[in-house]
Formats: C-alpha cells, structure tokens, sequence
C-alpha cells in the first residue's frame, strides 16, 4: 500500500476512535443507547471495507504498471515508455531489470502510436507480473527470485502461465 494510504487510514482510525470516546465521555450513549453501537459497528465496518478497497485497487494498479508489451527488439511499459532491448541481452533480462526498477509512480509515457508507419507498434507478446521479487544476491543464477505471471501471445491470443525467469525465457524466446 502507499504511504498516503496507511497515512490516511491511520488518520480516519484515530479520528473514528476519538469520536467513540467523546460520544462516551460526553454521554450521548445514555440518549440513545442502541443507536451508538449500531454507529460504532457501522463506522468500523465502512472504516474495513475501505482500507481492503484500496489495498485491492493498489495491487491491480501495480499489476497493470507491472505489465510490459515485447516486440520486435523493442518492449513497452506504462512507467519506463518505450525502450530498445540491449545488444546480447535476453528479452526476460531486459524485462526484469525494468521490474527491478518499478516506483509504482502515477506518471505514465505515452504508448508508442498504432498508426505510426515509421516505428509500428508490432508487440508479439504481452506479459503480465503478478508477483515479482527480485534476487537479493547478484549471482547472476537468480536463485531466490521470484517471478510469477502469464503471457499472452499477440498473434494466437493464447495465455501461457509463468513461475521463473527461465519459463519467461522459454515462452518469449
């Protein structure tokens, strides 16, 4: 979750747990005596059905972030734009050091034009990160990564799971 989310949900969790204190201290649960628990409960309920909202809204838009389109020595994601594949790297390396690299920011580059004649965006394989948590040693085997998601094949539409880098490496070639 975002800093500004915990930040904002500790602020509403501070300000609903004050107003319940003030309504005891005040004795407005002697007016109404039922009416106070039904808020209380109702407050929290909304208070909990909130915070999970944004913490699934957060991770699908780290999902779709996380989301790069390969093709023809070239791949695109939402944060880092449009970039060429280096020379003698693998198009799962490329793909990872890009993960690697994520802030999860709101800023996105404009996706390359489908009309453009010059540089066609041909994209042959669209792969999809649920879960990426990269090698904590720089090893070069990639032992302790972790590198989950699907691949879709532009041209069949086929979705092809993923558990490594090197299934990854396989499925895209």
């Amino acid at each position: 979750m975002k800093k500004s989310n915990v930040i904002l949900t500790a602020l509403i969790a501070v300000a609903s747990a004050f107003l319940l204190w003030l309504w005891f201290n005040l004795g407005f649960n002697n007016v109404d005596a039922p009416l106070d628990l039904v808020l209380s409960v109702v407050w929290w309920a909304i208070v909990i059905v909130g915070v999970g909202f944004a913490v699934k809204t957060e991770k699908t838009r780290q999902e779709s972030v996380r989301t790069v389109y390969v093709g023809d020595g070239r791949y695109y994601n939402s944060e880092t734009g449009v970039r060429m594949m280096p020379a003698g790297s693998s198009a799962s390396d490329s793909i990872a050091t890009v993960l690697a690299n994520l802030e999860y920011g709101f800023d996105r580059e404009d996706a390359p034009d489908p009309n453009d004649e010059e540089n066609p965006a041909n994209w042959t394989h669209v792969v999809r990160t649920s879960k990426y948590e990269p090698a904590r040693d720089d090893d070069g085997e990639h032992k302790d990564e972790t590198w989950e998601g699907e691949v879709v094949v532009v041209e069949t539409g086929k979705t092809i799971p993923f558990d490594s880098r090197s299934a990854l490496a396989t499925i895209i070639g």
